[in-house]
């Protein structure tokens, strides 16, 4: 999985990876860990589906950054750095894979109100976090513009049903 995503990259993109990984080696493993599990975890749960616009998609992307943040503190016991790092990567991410602006704005959100929700997952097992965000998912809100997403701080957003 992890070779089908990184054939997909232009040679700027895998520089970019690259450097970003080198300026944080310590997280590199750990994000590649937590990428896959969270694609896994969302077939498991949506099927194909996660990568649309939609509520799955919502559920994907908070669970991509607790699920980054959770690897993380495994190799390196430092809540804010993990958090940190969790707001790069998928910030990056995001950069190097261009949306629409409402789309952008969507993934952004939703990563960052999965960060927000590593202090009320904390010590809660896989399976109670993918319940709980499962929960936030079915109570997202619907946007049609980007300015929605500010509304919903710590609410899951989507665009289409």
């Amino acid at each position: 999985m992890l070779w089908q995503i990184l054939k997909k990259l232009d040679f700027k993109q895998l520089f970019g990876l690259f450097w970003l990984f080198l300026k944080n080696p310590i997280y590199a493993f750990p994000t590649i860990f937590a990428t896959k599990r969270c694609m896994n975890i969302a077939y498991q749960e949506y099927g194909s589906k996660h990568h649309l616009s939609n509520k799955a998609n919502a559920f994907r992307h908070a669970l991509w950054a607790i699920l980054i943040i959770q690897k993380c503190l495994k190799w390196h016991n430092n809540v804010e750095k993990a958090k940190a790092w969790a707001k790069t990567f998928t910030d990056w991410h995001e950069d190097f894979s261009p949306n629409e602006a409402l789309e952008r704005a969507m993934d952004l959100h939703n990563n960052q109100v999965g960060i927000v929700s590593f202090e009320e997952i904390k010590g809660k097992n896989e399976t109670e976090i993918i319940s709980l965000l499962k929960q936030k998912a079915s109570e997202a809100a619907k946007i049609e513009t980007v300015e929605e997403t500010d509304k919903f701080e710590k609410q899951l957003v989507f665009i289409e049903e």
